[in-house]
């Protein structure tokens, strides 16, 4: 039986900051940050990578971008919602976003 890499496994601890940034925590205690930005620039959704201006038009505008939600997709993402847009159909693969660290 394959056994996962060390990068598909969930963080353990996961963390919202105010809205403005992302941090997972993982068992090696390595302690990854996002900001809701840098997120929304890297949304891996199928339109966002269609369209890669999609969530440029409100990167530096009035409203700042947020993180309004982050909810657990099985055991292996998490899917975000931000402000001010509202897109919501991101499914960040803790692998995923363990690769926009290296």
């Amino acid at each position: 039986m394959p056994v996962a890499s060390r990068a598909m496994e969930a963080p353990v601890r996961i963390e919202v900051d105010r809205g403005e940034r992302l941090v997972l925590t993982w068992d090696d205690d390595t302690v990854d940050t996002f900001t809701a930005e840098d997120l929304r620039r890297s949304c891996p959704c199928a339109g966002c990578r269609e369209d890669p201006a999609a969530g440029r038009n409100l990167l530096g505008g009035v409203d700042p971008v947020r993180i309004d939600d982050a909810r657990l997709v099985g055991g292996y993402a998490l899917n975000l919602t931000f402000a001010p847009d509202g897109h919501a159909t991101g499914i960040f693969s803790f692998s995923y976003l363990r690769s926009l660290t290296a």
